[in-house]
């Protein structure tokens, strides 16, 4: 599962870096490139919240999130392989024309939904799958493989991209063909229910569950994490090239060494999350987070301390996100997670483009890119807030073996946590 969702972190990479490159090839206006760019917001809200909908209902037998996530993935191979064939596909003197561009706006829009449609099954997946006080050790064991996976891709794959710009598209077609093989092999598990008479799908229903403000607490705090993550790294390379007239280079071996992070601390948090609740780690790294953030504001200035920083900040990153998985399906029915994901997923995707936009125009203002970091650091004292005011699940998080394990007790005999 977590080459699963690895490959999907890889899709999105390929959109921030590759998908301006591609679409230079038909277009120079820059709107048009970022609504591109923007499909992946959009489908963020629209297509993940009916995944988690969708894949609640019908077809026991196979598992009803497998089943998708077996139809999702060729989609994905497709989309992508299309996408970087497409500018050799077009003859040149027919790039800038507009069924060129409406073929690129066509194959990217495929693209971000069936990966959307990955995101949409895969998270409640993990909710159905962990369940017994160890989900957060399998989010971080997630988290190590996203890391390893974006590495290759920003160490071997992109720079080939200098010889041939396929390259990193071939570079994540291998990681989505992965991923496709790993989901024919996932648990069939999942809690399906038939699809009454008459039931529609409404989009903003989810929403309405939102009435809960526990759930409304959980929804705030998962927007505050995303968003600091979009805010922080919006303005970053700028921010290092410009206002600290470092070179590319700089930023490609800062961001290198920040990675070594997100490969050494996932799964030690995620022993913490499971012993101690989502709770308790995620106030830690609000706060770590806010303190960091402040730093790029007030104490970056020269590479010692922007490599600290950039290293502190990834591990502030890992702290605050990874609970988020296990704090949206903490005390959830089965049948109500692919709803209560859909509700957090609408919240924070639409408050992370509010906050981007916001971001973009208060930089302009100030024609400072430290802005960016200081909204970001609010964000983050914000989510501490909401984060103080989650209610603690009664029950105590011992830490259980993995699933899979010997010592499991057998589904239909959950033992008590200790």
């Amino acid at each position: 599962m977590g080459t699963m969702m690895a490959a999907a972190s890889t899709v999105d990479l390929l959109t921030t870096t590759l998908l301006p490159i591609t679409a230079r090839h038909f277009t120079d206006n820059l709107i048009l490139i970022g609504l591109l760019v923007a499909m992946n917001r959009i489908c963020g809200f629209l297509i993940q919240p009916y995944a988690a909908w969708r894949s609640e209902r019908g077809g026991a037998a196979a598992g009803p999130r497998r089943r998708y996530l077996l139809r999702a993935w060729p989609v994905v191979f497709g989309s992508v392989a299309l996408l970087g064939l497409l500018p050799f596909l077009i003859p040149e003197h027919r790039h800038a024309t507009a069924l060129a561009v409406l073929a690129l706006f066509a194959v990217n829009l495929v693209l971000q939904a069936s990966v959307d449609l990955c995101y949409g099954t895969g998270d409640p997946l993990y909710g159905d799958t962990f369940d017994r006080g160890d989900l957060g050790r399998a989010n971080g064991i997630r988290m190590v493989l996203t890391a390893a996976a974006g590495v290759l891709m920003t160490q071997l794959f992109i720079p080939l991209g200098d010889r041939h710009e396929f390259w990193p598209f071939a570079g994540t077609l291998l990681l989505v063909a992965l991923a496709a093989l790993a989901a024919k092999s996932l648990p069939r598990l999942g809690h399906p229910r038939p699809v009454a008479a008459g039931e529609r799908y409404r989009p903003f229903a989810p929403l309405g569950l939102l009435r809960d403000g526990a759930l409304r607490r959980k929804a705030v705090c998962a927007s505050a994490v995303l968003g600091v993550l979009a805010l922080t790294e919006m303005m970053h390379a700028l921010f290092v090239t410009e206002t600290l007239g470092f070179s590319l280079a700089v930023l490609g071996t800062t961001t290198t060494v920040a990675s070594a992070v997100s490969l050494l601390m996932p799964y030690p948090v995620g022993w913490m999350v499971d012993r101690w609740g989502p709770r308790r780690v995620l106030i830690a790294g609000f706060a770590l987070v806010a303190a960091v953030e402040a730093a790029f504001v007030l104490w970056v200035d020269d590479l010692v301390s922007l490599t600290l920083t950039v290293m502190l900040f990834k591990a502030g990153w890992v702290v605050v996100h990874l609970p988020v998985l296990p704090l949206i399906f903490e005390a959830v029915p089965a049948d109500r997670r692919g709803a209560t994901f859909a509700a957090v997923q609408m919240t924070r995707a639409a408050a992370t483009s509010v906050l981007v936009l916001l971001a973009g125009g208060l930089a302009h203002v100030a024609a400072s890119y430290r802005t960016c970091y200081v909204l970001a650091g609010a964000v983050a004292v914000v989510g501490l807030g909401f984060a103080l005011r989650l209610r603690p699940h009664p029950g105590r998080h011992a830490v259980a073996p993995l699933a899979g394990s010997a010592r499991l007790p057998a589904p239909h005999a959950p033992g008590p946590l200790r």
